[in-house]
């Protein structure tokens, strides 16, 4: 990639149960997965968070990681976030500051609940917990200050079900529905090369709605979003995925393929390929006059010799197929 890479450890249960969801037409307040052995609620009074209130979430546990997680209060400012979320500005405005405090006033207020959904150490728990606990913005000096939960950030340190995140990659993905899919599929590539979901167990994982009065998502109006999620990861990212559908079983096949390298097409300096040209030209000049003064038996020669070689017969001049005989016999001619 051509930027550094910016590595974060993250709990692998955030990854199968999503604590953000893809944008929609409406503030969702909750977002719930019922499951026979357990169930996943996240509840926010302020709406849910989204793939922007995503980016600037990682980009704080990026900088957490960076210090090991020694303390969960970290000090940043709000340019220092809108530096990194917004890679392709250069000023920001009063606008970009309050969206940036609005996304953290949502992470301070969501709340998560795992019953019997949460894997830790080979074995499933009960958790009711928040990610955020306080935001503290000191007007005068632009100071952010940020402490997050401290059970959650022990749960990351020690968490033994985990993988790393490049913060430059993920952000590098624009649209929501293949931000959340990288996700899913940097989860379930951990140890494999294969996996296989039906396809409404997949539109949950990805938070997608529903048709208004639907009780089961159309296939349709999801491979309408993850065909484009496909695409853009393989052009955004380390991944390359191969999607494939299955009509009669509604079922979803990503294969994950080595990463095809793309090779540059080289440019061609028009003053360099004139100078050869004009060698060629002096090299077959100095070969055919060499030619004529050869003796006419030992020209009549080269002629047979010329005739019996199958690939000089597809040159259609003479003077070509005399040339590129006494090139290639350029030892006994020179």
């Amino acid at each position: 990639m051509d930027k550094q890479q910016k590595m974060m450890k993250y709990d692998i249960n955030f990854l199968e149960y999503p604590d953000w969801i893809v944008n929609t037409k409406k503030v969702i307040l909750t977002w719930h997965v019922h499951k026979e052995y357990g169930r996943y609620e996240m509840r926010s009074t302020l709406g849910l968070p989204r793939h922007f209130d995503k980016l600037v979430f990682y980009f704080l546990l990026y900088k957490l990681h960076e210090v090991s997680f020694v303390t969960s209060v970290l000090k940043t400012s709000r340019y220092e976030i809108a530096k990194n979320v917004f890679p392709y500005e250069k000023d920001f405005g009063k606008n970009r500051y309050s969206r940036i405090m609005q996304s953290l006033k949502k992470w301070q207020d969501l709340s998560i609940e795992f019953e019997g959904l949460f894997f830790e150490h080979d074995e499933y728990t009960q958790r009711y917990f928040s990610l955020i606990d306080e935001v503290i913005l000191k007007k005068k000096s632009g100071e952010l200050s940020i402490r997050f939960n401290d059970s959650y950030i022990a749960q990351i340190k020690k968490t033994d079900f985990y993988l790393f995140i490049d913060f430059e990659q993920y952000k590098r993905l624009k649209k929501a529905s293949s931000a959340r899919l990288y996700e899913i599929l940097c989860k379930n590539f951990k140890e494999r090369k294969e996996w296989a979901i039906q396809i409404q167990l997949l539109a949950e994982k990805l938070t997608f709605e529903k048709r208004k009065g639907a009780t089961n998502y159309y296939p349709s109006d999801v491979l309408c979003y993850l065909r484009p999620a496909v695409q853009e990861i393989n052009e955004k990212t380390n991944l390359h995925i191969k999607l494939v559908y299955k009509e009669d079983t509604h079922v979803c096949v990503f294969k994950n393929l080595p990463k095809q390298r793309k090779y540059v097409p080289a440019v061609v300096d028009k003053k360099e390929l004139k100078k050869r040209e004009a060698m060629a030209t002096k090299q077959k000049a100095r070969c055919l006059e060499k030619f004529k003064t050869l003796s006419g038996d030992e020209q009549q020669r080269i002629l047979d010799d010329i005739a019996r070689q199958p690939f000089l017969a597809y040159l259609p001049e003479r003077n070509d197929r005399i040339y590129a005989y006494m090139h290639n016999k350029r030892g006994l001619y020179d």
